[in-house]
């Protein structure tokens, strides 16, 4: 595999983590690229999203979703405003990444960009789909869907990172 095709690996997959949880995609991906001995000579935004400023903020964003997604009252992630914020959350994740590895934004913030929306849909549905208004499920299903969205950002963030 070439560092291009990694790349947009990583970028689809963190993309779908976005349409999941939208905050936990730039999460993983500021703290990860903040380990990078380089990242002080990449390109914009994987400067910003490496900067202890922004972990600092997305941190509490990414927990607090991860909470907040098992309450009844949890907004729906299909209406427009999600996902435009869910559309810009993975277009700009892919794209710090690729800013990181220094090959072109756009295609990749496309991809995330893309790919969380899709994913969004496909998730909710799913969990609508066989959840029910019994809070242990609800709660449940909503776990593993983290779990879900954690390992294949971890596993997004290790092949975009990857430098073969």
């Amino acid at each position: 595999m070439t560092r291009s095709s990694n790349l947009l690996w990583g970028a689809l997959a963190l993309g779908v983590v976005t349409g999941m949880r939208s905050m936990l995609a730039p999460t993983m991906t500021s703290l990860a690229l903040a380990k990078r001995s380089d990242i002080e000579d990449a390109a914009e935004p994987a400067r910003t999203l490496a900067s202890p400023r922004t972990r600092y903020v997305l941190m509490p964003l990414a927990a607090s979703e991860l909470l907040g997604d098992k309450m009844p009252f949890a907004p729906d992630r299909t209406i427009a405003a999600s996902m435009i914020a869910r559309a810009l959350s993975g277009g700009t994740t892919a794209a710090a990444l690729a800013s990181a590895q220094r090959q072109p934004i756009l295609f990749p913030a496309l991809i995330g960009a893309t790919a969380a929306c899709v994913s969004s849909k496909v998730a909710i549905d799913l969990r609508k789909r066989y959840g029910s208004a019994n809070a242990f499920t609800n709660a449940t299903l909503g776990f593993t869907e983290d779990c879900l969205a954690l390992a294949i950002g971890s596993a997004g963030l290790k092949r975009a990172m990857r430098e073969d």
